[in-house]
């Protein structure tokens, strides 16, 4: 599911622009839904989306200004400018928009565009874990993730160079990790990419840091480090 607001101070624009939007998507059957907005100040309090088609001629909040505004606090998601004034494209280069599109807008244009960011969001989905810090969303590649730990009732994830604190369970997020992750602890899970050894009681990751090892499940973990080892090649 593509999560995608539309912000145009114009309601028959804003309508307009929703309904090709929607057009299009349905054609390709990908799967979304659409939020639309009339001025940035009511977005920017929203949660994050995957997608957004900002116009940057709005009062009393530019779409420039707001997309400004949602780097700042974390926001990753694709923006698409939609505006009559081509002088803002360099701009837009700033907030690291992935298009800018002048009205009226060239409809296989906007098709060939939102096809590409599409298909780049559902890799990023399949590639990455998505973590809500206050209203935005981060996501972190699997790759990056050395460990998931759970401390009074958040869950960290920790990279090598930081720990991301979020809400959730251990549980609701084990079956949607890749099969590198394996659940070590009731309150640990590890990603093979970044195990040096382990023992009967210990995993070593490879900067060095220490996790717990549960009885109960370091035979599972033994075979399943060996699977990982295989198919990797590290191991004949």
């Amino acid at each position: 599911m593509i999560r995608i607001a539309i912000c145009e101070d114009e309601p028959i624009l804003l309508n307009q622009l929703a309904d090709t939007v929607k057009m299009i998507l349905d054609k390709h059957s990908l799967s979304h839904t659409i939020d639309l907005f009339t001025n940035g100040g009511a977005l920017l309090v929203r949660e994050a989306f995957d997608l957004l088609l900002l116009d940057i001629a709005m009062e009393p909040l530019s779409g420039m200004d707001l997309a400004r505004k949602l780097r700042t606090r974390g926001d990753d998601s694709k923006i698409i400018f939609i505006t009559a004034h081509q002088q803002y494209a360099i701009d837009a280069y700033d907030v690291q928009a992935s298009h800018y599109l002048v009205k009226p807008v060239d409809i296989p244009k906007l098709e060939a565009v939102l096809l590409k960011l599409c298909s780049s969001l559902k890799l990023q989905h399949k590639c990455a874990i998505a973590i809500r810090q206050g209203t935005a969303v981060r996501r972190i590649p699997f790759d990056q993730v050395f460990y998931l730990e759970v401390i009074n009732r958040k869950i960290h994830l920790h990279t090598e160079n930081e720990s991301l604190p979020f809400y959730g369970k251990l549980e609701e997020l084990e079956p949607s990790l890749p099969e590198t992750f394996f659940r070590c602890h009731r309150s640990y899970i590890v990603n093979f990419d970044h195990v040096q050894r382990y023992d009967k009681k210990d995993v070593w990751l490879n900067n060095m840091e220490r996790i717990p090892l549960s009885k109960r499940r370091y035979q599972a973990f033994g075979l399943e480090f060996m699977g990982y080892l295989k198919e990797s090649g590290d191991v004949f």
